[in-house]
Order: C-alpha cells, then sequence, then structure tokens
C-alpha cells in the first residue's frame, strides 16, 4: 500500500468521493485516500494531498484541465498536480506552465516527491524554503504568491512572496495572466543519495549516539527535507530528539523541544560537540 513516510493529516476523504473518483485515478491514489485522507506532505510543508472533489469545486472555471482529470496535490507555491489519461500534470501557474510527467506509476511519484533531491529541479520550489522561515508554513488552503505575478513583472525572489489564499490566488493570476500552457516534460533526475545506503549510514550514526544517552531506546526515523538528514525520534518522557547530517555531525534536543524548533536550529548550522554525547547516564561528566 502506497504510504508517505511523514504525514499530518487534515481531514478525511469521504468514501462518497472516493467512489466518485476512483476510476479516474489509479488504485494507489483511492488507497492512499482511504487510509490517510487530505493533509501535508512531509515535514516542509511544500506538497498537500487535497480532497479531489474540493479542489475540483474550487478550479472548475478557474483553471481548464483536460476532461477526467482529478486534481492530487497542491503545493505551497499554489501548483496544482492532476491525473489525466495516464499521465501527471503539474500545473504551475506562477510561470504560466504546464508540465508532464509519462511513464510513472504512483509510486514513484511519491517517492519523487518525497526526495529532497527534486525539489529544485522537478518541482522548482526556489524561493519557497526562505518565504517559510520568515512566516511559516502556510496553511492548507494557503500558498505563497508572488506580488507583483512574475507575468506582470514581478521578481521571483522571497522578498515578493505573500502568504495568502490558494484559491484565490489561483483566481487572480488566471484572471490576470491567462491559462498555463504545455512546457515541458519532467526528467527527473538522480535521486537523493540519502535515500538508501546514505541514510542507513545517518540512522547507524544516530543510534550510536543515542547508546550513549539511554539503554534501548525505540527511535523513529524521520528523513529531513532539503537533503540535511535524519532524525532519530526518541518519544518517550525524557526522551528527545538527534538530528544527523549527511557528513555525521548532529543536535541532540531534549523531548520538550518540538520537531519544527529543533529543525530550524539544525538548518541553522546548530551542532551538539561530540564530547557532549560521552557522559555519565548517572549524570556526572
Amino acid at each position: 500500500m502506497t504510504s508517505f513516510r511523514t504525514f499530518d493529516p487534515v481531514a478525511p476523504i469521504s468514501d462518497e468521493t472516493i467512489e466518485r473518483y476512483r476510476a479516474q485515478v489509479p488504485p494507489e491514489v483511492a488507497e492512499l485516500w482511504r487510509s490517510q485522507g487530505a493533509g501535508f506532505v512531509g515535514a516542509d510543508g511544500f506538497f498537500r494531498v487535497v480532497d479531489p472533489a474540493r479542489s475540483a469545486e474550487m478550479l472548475a472555471d478557474v483553471l481548464s484541465l483536460p476532461d477526467g482529470a482529478t486534481v492530487l496535490f497542491t503545493t505551497a507555491l499554489a501548483d496544482v498536480i492532476a491525473y489525466a489519461n495516464g499521465l501527471y500534470l503539474v500545473v504551475k501557474p506562477r510561470f504560466g506552465a504546464l508540465d508532464v510527467i509519462q511513464d510513472t506509476s504512483f509510486d514513484e511519484l511519491v517517492a519523487h516527491i518525497e526526495d529532497p533531491a527534486q525539489r529544485d529541479e522537478a518541482w522548482e520550489w526556489e524561493p519557497y524554503p526562505a518565504a517559510r522561515d520568515r512566516e511559516g508554513i502556510p496553511g492548507f488552503e494557503e500558498c505563497y504568491g508572488f506580488v507583483p505575478l512574475l507575468a506582470l513583472g514581478g521578481r521571483p525572489d522571497a522578498e515578493h512572496l505573500q502568504r495568502g489564499g490558494l484559491y484565490e490566488h489561483l483566481a487572480v493570476i488566471a484572471q490576470l495572466a491567462g491559462q498555463p500552457e504545455v512546457r515541458k516534460v519532467i526528467d527527473f533526475g538522480p535521486s537523493s543519495p540519502t535515500d538508501a545506503a546514505d541514510e542507513d549510514r545517518l540512522v547507524s550514526v544516530g543510534r550510536s549516539l543515542f547508546a550513549k544517552l539511554t539503554d534501548a531506546p525505540t527511535l523513529n526515523v524521520i528523513q529531513l527535507p532539503d537533503g540535511l538528514g535524519v532524525c532519530l525520534v526518541h518519544a518517550v518522557r525524557g526522551g528527545g530528539k538527534i538530528y544527523v547530517a549527511p557528513d555525521e555531525s548532529a543536535l541532540f534536543v531534549g523531548s520538550s523541544v518540538d520537531f519544527e524548533a529543533g529543525l530550524g536550529a539544525f538548518r541553522d548550522g546548530v551542532r551538539t560537540p561530540p564530547e557532549k554525547f560521552d557522559i555519565d547516564r548517572g549524570g556526572n561528566r
């Protein structure tokens, strides 16, 4: 069954909606709707699984999609990913572009969505990270939009991104800039090296560090966005989290520090000196 490594549900998708749209999408999509519903994919807030009925209603007079197209995802930069006739259509209204993904299964699409190495080239998510760090992850039906629009001479930098309603922003683009036009077929580059062997290596580093702090911890592993590495979570009272970078440097934060706060510090380069892990478990150094 297809699932995301990290998923923050927002709302269920009704059986009525799933029954209505399941013939138009791969079987894995309908199962994902049933098991996970609508919500945020990953910790960076960029991709969102949407309710297809809700998106169809809101985009009916906004985007000109092919007959039978079903919206699966939106992004924090107001992109729309739909499925139609065996293809995935990646609509990027900010650029006036419609890109196509072909010869790709839904499981492969999910892998590309979760792969930090694809964020820049395939999904063109810059300058989202800077805007997110400044103002936070936009709400489920919010986005960051360029003001003025790129089609009207706006500049593609974080200072010109403003947070607002997703569907309202798409309507404004459609009214002022027209419909997106087919631009290219997306060619996904190599997968992130932290997806396989490197991820195992970083997890081993994190486990060895936790072993210095406590006996037999039960750890959950989260792959970090942007190729930052992994986070190992010991989710018990008095536990904590260890963020491990590709260079094997690490940051430990206590259980009182939430994931996003720890990730922000880790992203900013804060690290725990290696000698700090070499402590006596009774509290003596």
